[in-house]
């Protein structure tokens, strides 16, 4: 295997070899003793002497056995050191079939299997990079030239031609995110475990992803609150805002004009709790139970445009922090959102 940065695998130490090993070696020499005694003719006092070589037969067995059992432990530990390796994300792993023995066809094994997973992960990379840059280009086109036209129109354009460009340039920009959250939700569900963390400041996140977002809450006239000081995490940043992004937007999105969204962050020895309340038009326990569910929306706020794909890729991204998400809400006294994630 590549790389000494792992530790070895420790494998649980058979002590109990040497007491298996001497039963054995005494119940065969007690038995070869009295099978000698009674049918071949064998002095007693000869029948008893065989007990004086029990000790040295103890000893070479157990020898043997502990060589047998070092092997075995060594060449599992290295299989073992892999499939630890492969685990935690890392698939440029290969295990050295040299001197594998009885053992290189499982070494020969894993090492394909990790190769067509990386196979797999480059094209999965390779299809995602290609399928945004093809289907999201025509959209941009699309939607500048339609911006275009309702910027330079006015006074040219019948009123009835303004409003079919909003409808396209509107459109266009919601297929263009669609476009855009289905390729991440897609990113996030075929990931297992979440590679390349590193420890950041949170705090500042959260106000970044609060200033992405400011030419809608100043559209609505909504007041944001942070009370999030303080804060650090170790995991992908990049993940992470999304679903800080995606939590505020929807706060944004069902919050109504002049009202307020709160973000309250706590962070205790062991897990981090983030809460987003907002004072917009809420939901019922029915949709509060779906409502992480895939391209799932509810027809009382059908009029709120959207694509049901924010929340999930919260929840799926929130599932590999090994944390969980929940809300609690009422028709026409706000949502609360709470994040939990686990500082281990």
């Amino acid at each position: 295997m590549k790389g000494n940065s792992r530790p070895r695998f420790q494998l649980v130490q058979f002590r109990w070899i040497f007491a298996v090993d001497s039963i054995v070696v005494i119940g065969a020499v007690m038995a070869y003793g009295a099978v000698a005694r009674f049918w071949l003719g064998m002095t007693e006092d000869n029948a008893l002497s065989m007990i004086a070589i029990i000790p040295l037969m103890v000893l070479v067995v157990s020898l043997s056995t502990a060589v047998i059992l070092r092997s075995i432990r060594r060449k599992m530990g290295v299989l073992l050191d892999g499939i630890q390796a492969v685990s935690e994300g890392d698939l440029d792993v290969t295990l050295d079939c040299k001197n594998a023995g009885e053992y290189t066809a499982i070494y020969q094994g894993f090492n394909r299997m990790t190769a067509e997973l990386k196979k797999t992960k480059q094209e999965m990379q390779s299809f995602v990079n290609e399928f945004s840059h093809e289907f999201k280009t025509p959209i941009t086109s699309i939607a500048g030239f339609s911006q275009y036209l309702l910027d330079t129109g006015e006074g040219v354009e019948s009123p009835e031609r303004m409003q079919y460009l909003q409808v396209i340039s509107e459109e266009s920009l919601r297929l263009s995110n669609l476009a855009q959250n289905t390729l991440l939700l897609s990113k996030v569900e075929a990931c297992e475990i979440i590679t390349e963390k590193e420890r950041y400041d949170l705090s500042e996140q959260l106000r970044r992803c609060a200033i992405l977002l400011l030419p809608k809450l100043e559209e609505k006239d909504i007041a944001l609150a942070l009370e999030i000081d303080g804060l650090s995490y170790t995991g992908n940043a990049e993940l992470m805002e999304q679903v800080w992004v995606n939590l505020l937007n929807n706060a944004v999105k069902f919050t109504p004009e002049h009202g307020s969204i709160t973000v309250t962050g706590k962070q205790t020895e062991e897990e981090l709790v983030l809460a987003f309340s907002d004072n917009g038009v809420g939901m019922d326990e029915e949709t509060a139970s779906h409502i992480f569910e895939k391209y799932y929306q509810h027809d009382t706020v059908s009029a709120v445009r959207g694509n049901g794909i924010g929340l999930s890729i919260v929840a799926r991204i929130v599932a590999l922090c090994g944390g969980t998400v929940q809300v609690q809400s009422a028709p026409g006294e706000g949502s609360t959102f709470t994040v939990r994630l686990p500082l281990a």
